[in-house]
This record gives C-alpha cells, structure tokens and sequence, in this order.
C-alpha cells in the first residue's frame, strides 16, 4: 500500500489499529471463497432442539446447530440429504447425528500456506485501501493482484483429495457422455 509496514497490530497506531480491526474480515473473505483443505472441517452435529420462538419446518423437520466457527456448509450428510442453513442453523430431512464438512476459521496462521498468506494479505490492502490509499488505479492493481494470487493458492490446494464422483450409485464404471467428450 506505500505505506510504512507495521511491526504488529498491537503497534500504538491508527494503520495497526485498523489493520487489527479489519484483519478477521479479510480472513474469513478468504477462506469462504474455497474449499480449502487446511480449513476443511469434518463434525458429527447431534440433533438440538428449536431456538424458543421458532416454527419446525415440514419440509426438512430435523434441527442442528452449526458450529460456532463454521465460515462456509461445504457437505451435509449424503448425497440424498435435503439440508438448508438458516439463520438459527441447519435443517435437514435426515435425523442426527449428521455428518457436516465445512470450512472452519483458522485460528493457528502457522498452518497457513504462503500464497494463501499472500491472498490474505492482498485482500487486507483492499480492505484499507479506501482509507489508506488516494487513487482508483491503485485500489485497481491490488484488486488484480488479489484475484491472481487468491487463484495460485487455490491452484496450489487443488490435489488435496483423490477425484470424487458425485453421481452417487453410478459405480466406477465410466460415463460415455463424459468420455465421449474428451
């Protein structure tokens, strides 16, 4: 940002103050954006009752309460599974306990890879920028560099896991419409 860098945010000034603010923010922005395996969180959720003042929904009548540091559902139960998330948590129309992966809030950075780093770090920039910055065409680069870096770290967390069909049932047989297309 042409900015002199800050030591930490627990530095005594505006800049450290409003980076320490807006650091969570370009945090979670990051990683909601991807299926990040070092976020990636797996959890069996009990069933939990309605929240007082609540209506039991026909359609998906089984309650959970989501995890207190999901940032983003990524799978919930089966592939059979009807779920939505509401404000107050998780409906579905399978009984718990229910298995869920979801992107969770990192706490230990250290686990953090570089370019995602990097991302974060861009993304922190253009957080501040309207404050921190005078011009348009700077906002502009940094918005550019955040996209290709935030697209290297996802490029670089892709071969997490081995291939996963999502045709459930269809067996390991090949599918002539997909190969037929190669």
């Amino acid at each position: 940002m042409e900015l002199s860098p800050i030591s930490s945010f627990d530095d005594d000034t505006e800049q450290a103050r409003s980076a320490a603010e807006q650091y969570p923010n370009a945090l979670a922005q990051c990683l909601a954006l991807s299926d990040w395996s070092f976020a990636s969180q797996l959890a069996m959720l009990p069933a939990a009752a309605l929240p007082v003042n609540n209506v039991t929904d026909p359609d998906l009548p089984y309650f959970f309460q989501a995890p207190s540091d999901m940032i983003r559902m990524r799978e919930v139960g089966d592939a059979c599974t009807v779920w939505r998330l509401d404000r107050d948590g998780l409906r579905t129309d399978s009984p718990g306990p229910i298995r869920i992966r979801y992107t969770a809030t990192v706490t230990n950075e250290a686990i953090l890879p570089a370019s995602f780093q990097t991302a974060v770090a861009l993304k922190l920039a253009l957080l501040l920028g309207p404050r921190w910055l005078g011009t348009q065409s700077k906002l502009a680069d940094l918005s550019r560099r955040f996209e290709m870096e935030i697209a290297t770290a996802k490029k670089n967390d892709a071969r997490s896991a081995s291939a996963v069909r999502y045709d459930a049932g269809a067996g390991a047989g090949g599918d002539w419409s997909n190969h037929s297309t190669w």
